[in-house]
């Protein structure tokens, strides 16, 4: 469906990394990319996509071809770009055509993995369903800072609807707890470390900014995710139905000060 403003086509960009030679989309039978650039350890790949995820329905698909493109590529290291590539010379560009969604049907399904399992060496030692869900956390950390619990339940039920609920409620509360430990960082696996190139040439000024943002965004990810907790939560709350603003402080090791001004941004906002 190609969506227009003001007679302009609305267009939306996906970019990737894939640590390959160039030619590993061509077995999928993947539209040929409008972005393909060679760097020395593998290559930056994008594709401009007709329409905007808006809707609620319309970003689930979005996500869900977002994950399957990283669970497809995942022995090439894949990881989803949150910014566009410095183009040069040496860059293939295409920006005449642009694609539908439905034109990566190709790629491995989530629920199936039927590629994968034939690729695999040992199925029974991979774990697709605990794949696709921390790649899809990860996915929303770099999206919103952090993730809401309900949102993985969400996914989880969504895509693998024949497997039982308490294992999926496990996996789920698995990786939300890593992560949510680890303030919402994501490791870096590798020795290239995923910045972007506005970051490498950011003055002092601009990355002391860009902490304290990172920080606040931390800070306010942990009250939301320790609060969001169906089986924490209810120790936080007082008789008279407050927050317990002293404990939550002691217990996320932050200033009663730092709470109390997230709170009443978190409620205003509709968090919690």
């Amino acid at each position: 469906m190609q969506l227009y403003q003001n007679d302009i086509q609305i267009t939306t960009w996906l970019y990737f990394y894939l640590a390959g030679n160039g030619n590993e989309f061509l077995d999928y039978k993947l539209p040929f990319p409008n972005v393909l650039k060679h760097i020395n350890k593998g290559y930056f790949i994008g594709w401009q996509i007709n329409g905007y995820p808006g809707t609620q329905e319309a970003r689930e698909y979005f996500n869900d071809i977002i994950a399957r493109f990283l669970i497809t590529f995942k022995d090439y290291y894949p990881e989803k770009l949150d910014f566009k590539p410095k183009l040069d010379k040496y860059t293939h560009i295409d920006f005449k055509n642009s694609y539908e969604l439905k034109q990566f049907q190709n790629l491995d399904s989530i629920e199936t993995h039927k590629h994968i399992q034939k690729r695999a060496e040992n199925v029974n030692t991979i774990d697709q369903t605990f794949w696709s869900i921390k790649y899809y956390t990860e996915e929303l950390i770099r999206e919103m800072g952090f993730v809401p619990y309900e949102m993985l339940e969400e996914f989880a039920y969504r895509h693998f609807y024949h497997k039982e609920k308490s294992t999926l409620r496990a996996k789920c509360r698995s990786i939300w707890n890593w992560y949510y430990k680890r303030d919402w960082t994501i490791p870096q696996t590798r020795e290239r470390k995923t910045q972007s190139e506005e970051e490498l040439f950011m003055t002092r000024q601009e990355r002391a900014k860009k902490n304290a943002e990172l920080k606040f965004n931390r800070a306010r990810a942990s009250i939301v995710g320790l609060l969001k907790n169906n089986l924490l939560a209810p120790t936080y709350i007082k008789k008279d139905g407050s927050y317990n603003v002293t404990q939550i402080a002691k217990d996320l090791k932050m200033s009663r000060t730092t709470i109390i001004k997230h709170l009443k941004e978190i409620q205003k906002e509709g968090f919690i």
